[in-house]
């Protein structure tokens, strides 16, 4: 946050001048600012089309991104349908359905996900840090099971008057396990974002 606090100065100055003050509660506000042209996937380039002429020819194109045939349309319809059909088979080497992440050319965002994810883990995984890192300076300092009660991290393992000692201590080490992993998550996420990357690997 000292990056924001110094408006944009310091070792993450590259990042603010993308990502800007990130401190606001808005998040819509920010995203129509920001994150819109950081994450939004780009409009396709090129269109299946025929050419009228020549002159339509783009320069750009290359055997990668285009594949360019002659057609005689005197040929049979059959016949042409079947030359696509090979052609296809040995030029079109893309998988039907979505790319995956790990393909090279899966995303065409400024700053594309480094994986799959939930906006309902992220924001778990966030109220946790906040929460960890307030408890952190506060007085009197709360547990972890503690936090991840007030987070309801875990519902099923809240302890309730019915349980015995034994199965309300397990329940509060399950709450602390989980509320300390998630931290541990989101604080590698914060670290990778601050180098371009997100959201990190765990």
């Amino acid at each position: 946050m000292s990056c924001c606090e110094g408006n944009g100065e310091g070792e993450l100055a590259a990042l603010y001048k993308d990502f800007g003050d990130v401190r606001g509660d808005d998040f819509r506000l920010w995203w129509n600012a920001h994150g819109m042209a950081l994450f939004r996937e780009q409009p396709p380039t090129y269109f299946l089309k025929s050419l009228a002429s020549k002159d339509e020819w783009d320069d750009s194109w290359t055997e990668q991104t285009m594949l360019v045939v002659a057609v005689p349309l005197a040929m049979p319809k059959n016949q042409i349908g079947k030359f696509f059909n090979r052609l296809l088979k040995e030029k079109h080497k893309r998988r039907r359905g979505k790319k995956a992440l790990s393909d090279d050319d899966a995303s065409t965002a400024r700053y594309p996900l480094n994986r799959n994810v939930t906006v309902k883990t992220l924001a778990t995984q966030l109220a946790v840090y906040d929460a960890v890192k307030a408890n952190q300076t506060a007085e009197p300092k709360q547990t972890l099971a503690q936090i991840g009660i007030a987070l309801r991290v875990q519902p099923h393992n809240i302890p309730t008057a019915k349980d015995t000692p034994a199965v309300a201590t397990d329940k509060r080490n399950q709450l602390a396990a989980t509320v300390s992993r998630y931290y541990k998550q989101a604080t590698k996420i914060v670290e990778a974002t601050a180098q371009g990357v997100f959201p990190a690997n765990y």
